[in-house]
């Protein structure tokens, strides 16, 4: 490579020098057509992502689209198994080059390093969950109602519910628990075992705790308090991989592809606009 071609791939972007001083492909696109693979951090939760107990193997609505277009383009997906907190980073450094979670929020902080495909993919809706049997929470009209000295709150780290009580409570006691790539709803069991009072997150994970669980009740499950976009996310400089996926998704959509997908799951999560009226 000439050094008048390695500056002017440097200036835009497209090269980086590693440690080793050797010129490393940045276009994820170009490296896909040469290596025939590409690689994808997830975080199991159902349904997008579901993680076989016995086998590791995954499968799931966003694992079964992202191997749909893989196959289209004869390429081979690698899966990076991932957390919450750490799965911004893993991109960032070159671990994976998609997160591939259409529960993945944007926020602003994430979208100054990610780029996260459009349209969104949901709409995640925060809502609560309490134990039925507290005589405290039978009429409450406003999540700002738990934000007192002596209310215990749980999130989830990192989640959509841990943004929201940073930025909006100001008096409770917040309790955050790490979940990680285990069970995603976990936090949740802060409330059932009595150690919380109340758990915030997005209404898929709190709603399928409830649905498991008739010792909690789910509050403002018609109507979420907040809603946060959702969507599959690339570095911020890989724009000709970012316009090939929502080309992609966009394809998938159009066929019919993700609707026959959400039917397989038993879910309608990816067309959560005109459930909140957002239209």
């Amino acid at each position: 490579m000439s050094f008048c071609l390695l500056m002017l791939l440097l200036s835009l972007g497209l090269v980086s020098c590693g440690k080793t001083g050797q010129v490393q492909v940045n276009d994820t696109m170009e490296r896909i057509r040469r290596t025939g693979q590409f690689d994808a951090c997830v975080v199991p939760e159902p349904p997008f992502i579901i993680k076989d107990a016995k086998t590791g193997k995954l499968s799931g609505l966003d694992v079964d689209t992202l191997n749909l277009i893989a196959e289209k383009i004869n390429a081979k997906v690698i899966y990076h198994e991932s957390g919450i907190g750490n799965i911004v980073a893993d991109v960032q450094s070159g671990r994976c080059d998609v997160i591939s979670q259409s529960s993945l929020f944007a926020t602003l902080p994430r979208a100054m390093t990610l780029a996260f495909t459009e349209p969104p993919r949901l709409y995640i809706g925060l809502t609560a969950i309490v134990r039925r049997n507290d005589p405290r929470f039978k009429n409450v009209k406003s999540v700002f109602e738990f934000d007192q000295p002596n209310i215990k709150v749980a999130i989830n780290t990192g989640a959509a519910g841990d943004l929201f009580v940073k930025e909006n409570f100001k008096k409770a006691q917040i309790r955050r628990i790490d979940t990680d790539a285990s069970d995603a709803t976990r936090f949740c069991v802060e409330v059932t075992s009595g150690r919380a009072d109340v758990a915030i997150d997005g209404a898929d994970d709190i709603g399928y705790y409830a649905s498991q669980h008739p010792e909690v009740t789910e509050l403002f499950h018609d109507e979420p308090f907040s809603l946060t976009p959702g969507g599959w996310a690339v570095r911020q400089d890989d724009v000709k991989w970012l316009h090939f996926l929502e080309t992609a998704l966009q394809f998938l959509d159009t066929q019919g592809t993700l609707q026959q997908l959400e039917q397989k799951y038993h879910t309608h999560l990816l067309h959560l606009v005109k459930k909140y009226k957002l239209q």
